[in-house]
């Protein structure tokens, strides 16, 4: 899922959106880089998004949620690639396991585990995970938005028509209603806002 120029734009224009209030510089987590035969992969973990309260939460057989964003940017602020992953836990009161589905590309992947901490790691830990095919010289870090129960049915099913997107013409419309309900999802706290969620950004680094 890599970006062409006018997806940069708008996503800069996400960043940029957000007031200075909200924009508070995140925490800095180390991750690791990959250059790899496709682009830039990264490896990194998010599992402190699951609180206690969440965790104990997951075995009730009602959808546990989690939306994963991340943005590749350079020093002056500008946006240069974006990714994101839609995630659910639904907890199989018959079975008595998890059924975990990651949707990253165009084919949710749905898989059964028997822990709760088995299917919080499928989730919440990225090994290798491509999300730019071309990157400039640098030097660049990562900008990461971990969500886990977005309130906002309309910004999930935005996320999953842009996971869905193809080639064609209609690519850059949908990216301008995706980023248009993303700024105002995250400029205005009291609509949509997430049960919990993480933020933070990665070490700088030269591809």
């Amino acid at each position: 899922m890599w970006q062409r120029p006018t997806t940069a734009l708008l996503v800069a224009l996400f960043f940029i959106a957000i007031p200075a209030s909200a924009n508070k510089s995140p925490p800095v987590r180390r991750v690791g880089i990959h250059r790899t035969e496709s682009g830039l992969a990264i490896s990194t973990r998010f599992r402190d998004v699951f609180s206690r309260d969440i965790r104990q939460r997951l075995t009730s057989g009602l959808p546990t949620r989690l939306v994963a964003h991340v943005a590749l940017e350079d020093e002056k602020g500008r946006t240069h690639a974006y990714w994101a992953q839609s995630a659910s836990i639904v907890y199989d009161l018959w079975n008595e396991d998890f059924v975990v589905t990651l949707t990253s590309d165009r084919t949710p992947h749905t898989a059964r585990v028997t822990t709760a901490d088995q299917a919080i790691d499928r989730v919440a830990i990225l090994r290798r995970q491509p999300i730019a095919a071309n990157a400039p010289p640098g030097p660049l870090r990562l900008r990461v938005l971990v969500e886990i129960n977005p309130v906002s049915e309309e910004m999930l099913r935005n996320i999953h028509r842009w996971i869905a997107r193809d080639d064609s013409g209609a690519q850059h419309t949908l990216g301008r209603n995706f980023f248009g309900s993303f700024v105002g999802y995250l400029v205005d706290r009291r609509i949509g806002q997430a049960e919990r969620e993480v933020r933070f950004v990665s070490q700088w680094f030269t591809p």
